[in-house]
């Protein structure tokens, strides 16, 4: 079994960490150590040059001293290396412990050989010599305390014995005992020393991989919040991150294309089949936007059903890909045992501009996209020069439709509706115009699709609302008013209570007036939707489905919701020649009938429709064959002077 110090000194290096930190010290230590051997050792060769032979003051040191140069170029040249690996630090360390004890004994056996020669002052200097020596040797390999105590125990026993020795001088007794003392509190501070720099090694150690464990979890934190966690694709934030990153090099100018996906008709599969069935369809989607756009393409959720991409391609290859995704999501998707259809329409903004900012290309994409689902629902749109013209004029149009006065700035006309059967007016549809002092007049499909856009939209829809209710007080109490409530309102709790407020507050009666919403407006989010209209229907007013007819609610969903009142589009009532239309109004009627809702024609232009209209058992008519909307005088004086139908036409 070994000794414990023997263990220890065997143990030099085991530890990789501390061996690599002993390397590096010992590098910028050990050179110091050959240096002070050289020079200490040529003054004792020079001292004894007059009294010693030759061979003990030129041939050995010479011998010596050339080793000793080899070993302080070596470690001279390494100084500056890289750590070592912790095998080459076991090495070095394992080298120099040897080197140490070797050097060590060679020196000694040739300072020793001289002290017999010259007087009393060349003794001293030979004593001076190796007890310098020893104690610098042992502050160089401080950060090696194996090596410095076998230098000190190869070099101190002969080194006390000789000086013992030395009977003729009585004071080299002394000083051997001096040394000696010396030496051994050295090495005492030296073992202390070198635990202290073991601890902080290893304190650093500890800290390093504290540092590095806290690198990663703040890598993984970093990753997680730029990171959709449905579809593992980057997220709204890294979205913004990489177009920052892509605008602030101009070597993306013309190579790459911001683009925007907003997938159609995912709301009501959503609303249909529940949450997950959703998730698993926007993990889908993902999953073939992911195949679909390859290495060039970054893909991105930003949200709900809304995806980003950042293309690394020309603008042609942009569009390219671009259509692909597009045809890509629109084609049927299995999830379990049901066949999903939904579709992509999508946004593109080339990055042609070194001065575009980050901001400025998402809003590009962002536009083009509004236009896609707008006009071009299910392809890709790509941002140009006379869409941004477009985009610039809805831009005025929206700071103009802001610094409004609701009230004063926006005129209602009312078109009326009338029993064709009986040829009397029953009421009419409240419609908002406006007249901009800037713009002129403004169609309504304009202004009132970009304040759906803002909280503008809550305003127009209150105003219309107070205004219906104050004309409901003018008119025969036989007679209702419909107002158009949009899918924004439906989804904003303070709006419809703020509609229920002005009701209350209004001496007519509440069921004279008709809400009117549209299919695609309820569609958005049915829950919400039928929440709102049970709020309302509870409140007295009668509730009415607009555009019934090219939406894609169910009759599910129809039976669901708290209706009075069927609206037909006027696509349908324009086109009654054909056999499709044709039998679409009957539908409807008939499904009228047999939920016991009241139905109205829309968009009724001649008398042929109005005829054809009737014979189908719908006599309830809107449209420029009645009349148009008319200002609220008009529509009065209309009212006042109406005695049969005909003057309805004629009007």
């Amino acid at each position: 079994m070994k000794l414990r110090p023997i263990k220890w000194f065997m143990e030099v290096g085991q530890d990789p960490i501390l061996a690599q930190a002993q390397a590096v010290q010992m590098r910028r230590q050990v050179p110091l150590l050959y240096g002070l051997l050289l020079i200490n050792s040529t003054a004792l060769a020079w001292s004894h040059a007059d009294n010693a032979p030759i061979l003990l003051t030129v041939a050995v040191p010479a011998f010596l001293l050339g080793i000793t140069a080899v070993r302080l170029i070596h470690w001279v040249r390494i100084r500056n290396d890289p750590t070592p690996e912790p095998q080459e630090a076991r090495r070095q360390l394992r080298v120099i412990s040897l080197a140490a004890a070797g050097f060590g004994v060679g020196y000694l056996a040739w300072s020793l050989s001289l002290a017999q020669y010259g007087g009393p002052f060349e003794q001293a200097h030979t004593a001076l010599y190796v007890s310098t020596t020893v104690i610098g040797c042992i502050f160089c390999l401080i950060h090696v305390p194996q090596a410095a105590i076998l230098g000190a125990a190869g070099v101190l026993p002969a080194y006390f014995l000789a000086l013992l020795g030395q009977d003729q001088h009585a004071v080299f007794a002394p000083i051997a005992l001096n040394v000696l003392l010396v030496v051994l509190v050295l090495l005492r501070v030296l073992c202390n020393t070198f635990e202290n720099f073991s601890t902080e090694v290893a304190a650093r150690e500890k800290l390093a991989e504290q540092h590095e464990e806290m690198v990663r979890l703040n890598a993984e934190n970093h990753a997680l919040a730029h990171t959709d966690s449905l579809t593992q694709l980057g997220n709204r934030r890294r979205f913004l991150a990489d177009i920052t990153a892509v605008t602030g090099n101009p070597a993306n100018v013309g190579v790459t294309t911001i683009g925007v996906i907003d997938l159609d008709r995912f709301k009501p599969v959503n609303d249909t089949f529940g949450h997950s069935i959703g998730d698993e369809l926007l993990n889908r989607i993902a999953e073939r936007l992911r195949q679909v756009a390859g290495p060039s393409a970054t893909l991105y959720r930003l949200g709900g059903d809304e995806f980003g991409v950042i293309l690394h391609a020309s603008p042609e290859e942009a569009a390219e890909i671009a259509e692909r995704l597009c045809q890509a999501v629109a084609m049927p998707i299995f999830v379990g045992n049901r066949e999903l259809s939904v579709g992509a329409s999508l946004g593109l903004a080339h990055f042609m501009d070194e001065g575009t900012a980050c901001r400025a290309l998402w809003e590009h994409a962002d536009h083009a996209l509004y236009h896609a689902k707008r006009h071009r629902r299910g392809t890709a749109v790509t941002f140009t020069d006379d869409l941004e013209d477009v985009v610039r004029g809805e831009q005025l149009l929206e700071v103009e439709l802001k610094a409004i006065d609701v009230d004063k700035d926006l005129q209602v006309h009312v078109q009326p509706i009338v029993d064709y059967a009986s040829g009397g007016i029953v009421g009419g549809e409240v419609l908002v115009r406006w007249t901009s002092p800037q713009l002129g007049s403004v169609s309504p499909e304009r202004f009132i699709a970009i304040a759906e856009r803002s909280t503008i939209i809550h305003r127009i829809t209150l105003s219309v609302v107070e205004r219906a209710l104050q004309l409901l007080a003018q008119l025969p109490d036989h007679y209702s008013l419909s107002v158009n409530v949009s899918a924004c309102d439906l989804n904003a709790p303070e709006t419809i209570s703020a509609i229920l407020s002005a009701v209350r507050r209004s001496r007519s009666d509440p069921g004279r007036l008709w809400i009117e919403v549209t299919e695609t407006a309820v569609m958005r989010d049915l829950d919400a939707a039928i929440e709102a209209l049970n709020m309302l229907r509870g409140a007295g007013l009668k509730i009415a489905l607009d555009d019934f007819g090219t939406g894609y609610s169910s009759l599910s969903n129809l039976h669901r919701l708290p209706l009075d009142r069927v609206k037909i589009d006027r696509s349908f009532a324009n086109d009654l020649g054909n056999s499709y239309s044709s039998s679409i109004s009957r539908a409807v009627i008939g499904l009228c009938e047999t939920l016991e809702l009241s139905c109205v024609a829309e968009g009724v232009e001649t008398a042929e429709q109005a005829a054809l209209l009737r014979e189908m058992g719908c006599t309830l008519l809107q449209g420029y064959f009645i009349a148009k909307p008319l200002p609220i005088a008009q529509f009065l004086a209309l009212d006042a002077a109406a005695e049969h139908t005909a003057e309805y036409k004629a009007a």
